[in-house]
């Protein structure tokens, strides 16, 4: 069977990755700013040189967001120019290395943010549902980096409370940002995006995966029996598992496709869709960033109701958009590894975040956390058998 998309001009598609960029003469960077306080007017002026033209920043606020980030410290910025016409936006975001050194650690462990960098690098821009970038910088002695993004209001991140409509609108654009980079050799050569060729990203993976079993189990006792086996057969069968992985199609996968990072218009229509958190994206399977919203999203007796109208959505938005001889045995398929890689993601979640914070995000919306972050994946690993699947490999 072929797996193969018609588009392939970069022009039409978005940009390739280009290593001699890397090599280039640039004009010296301003140092990376460390927290809010470091981001003066004079640094603006520096790192927004290549977008200012003959405009100049001659004022900046900058507070901490209301929202804190869980891998970074988020900086919203409020920018003032010396003449009302600039292009450039008045609000924005800055993402930075976090001050806490367990989390800058994680970090690190996973080479977070220089893979995030490196996307926003060349993967930005009006035309995809992701934030464009204004200047992104990474130094891997200290780990220090940071992003300025477009603040994307008055869009905003409806977190757990999403609606049905929501989910049905990020299903559709899941499917047309796949389309656009499906099977595409960019995404194979992207320096910010996980390979499943890295073996030190997955071996990582799966050991801490198998370390956060004795946790889970104590939570949640024989609750998460299957996906525990999951979590075993990972590793058990670890080598067929991502032989079998590396045959799949590929295309540009967020990787964590869950409500707090999808940003929606306002009761107004105001706004754009948009992405947020690069941080884990890789070349892999579409369906696994659906398998991430079904599981986070809806209830478990509205993700059942709803279900195969949002498969069959995605691959008709798949198919308008010129992907070919991708079907649903195909989808189902990559869905079942999707399963498997959102219920790993929470086992290593739990590990290493403090169940409170976990508690606490769901509360707002009348949630129990150990439902949202546990249980309906354990009833889709049920429902799907992914043990049997993964063994069978």
């Amino acid at each position: 069977m072929m797996f193969d998309n018609p588009i392939t001009n970069h022009a039409a598609t978005g940009p390739a990755w280009d290593p001699s960029f890397a090599m280039m003469d640039k004009p010296a960077k301003p140092a990376i700013p460390l927290c809010g306080a470091h981001i003066t007017t004079a640094w603006l002026n520096q790192a927004l040189a290549p977008h200012l033209e003959s405009y100049a920043v001659i004022g900046c606020q900058a507070k901490p967001h209301d929202v804190p980030g869980q891998t970074a410290d988020i900086v919203e910025l409020w920018l003032h120019y010396d003449r009302a016409q600039c292009p450039l936006p008045a609000r924005m975001i800055a993402k930075l290395g976090a001050a806490d050194p367990t989390t800058r650690e994680l970090a690190r462990t996973f080479r977070l943010y220089e893979r995030e960098t490196a996307f926003y690098g060349s993967v930005s821009g009006d035309d995809l549902p992701i934030a464009r970038c204004f200047h992104a910088d990474f130094d891997p002695v200290s780990y220090d980096a940071v992003l300025l993004l477009e603040h994307l209001a008055p869009a905003y991140c409806p977190s757990f409370g999403i609606s049905s409509e929501q989910v049905h609108l990020a299903v559709g654009e899941a499917a047309r940002l796949h389309a656009r980079y499906w099977n595409d050799p960019f995404v194979l050569e992207h320096p910010g995006l996980i390979q499943m060729t890295d073996p030190e990203y997955w071996l990582n993976s799966a050991e801490a995966t198998r370390a956060a079993i004795t946790k889970v189990k104590t939570l949640f006792g024989d609750g998460c029996s299957h996906s525990i086996a999951v979590a075993e057969a990972f590793s058990a069968n670890f080598e067929a598992i991502m032989r079998f992985m590396r045959s799949r199609p590929f295309t540009l996968q967020h990787a964590d496709y869950h409500p707090k990072q999808l940003f929606f218009p306002d009761g107004a229509g105001q706004g754009r869709f948009a992405i947020i958190d690069f941080q884990f994206s890789k070349a892999g399977p579409g369906a696994w960033d659906v398998a991430r919203l079904l599981h986070m999203a809806p209830s478990t007796d509205a993700r059942i109701s709803s279900q195969a109208d949002l498969f069959a959505h995605y691959l008709s938005v798949l198919a308008g958009c010129g992907v070919r001889d991708y079907g649903w045995e195909d989808f189902i398929t990559d869905f079942k590894l999707g399963v498997m890689m959102t219920q790993m993601i929470n086992f290593v979640a739990l590990d290493q975040t403090d169940v409170a914070v976990l508690q606490r995000e769901c509360d707002d919306f009348g949630l129990d956390w150990r439902e949202v972050w546990f249980l309906r994946g354990e009833r889709m690993v049920r429902e799907l058998d992914v043990p049997r699947f993964l063994q069978a490999l």
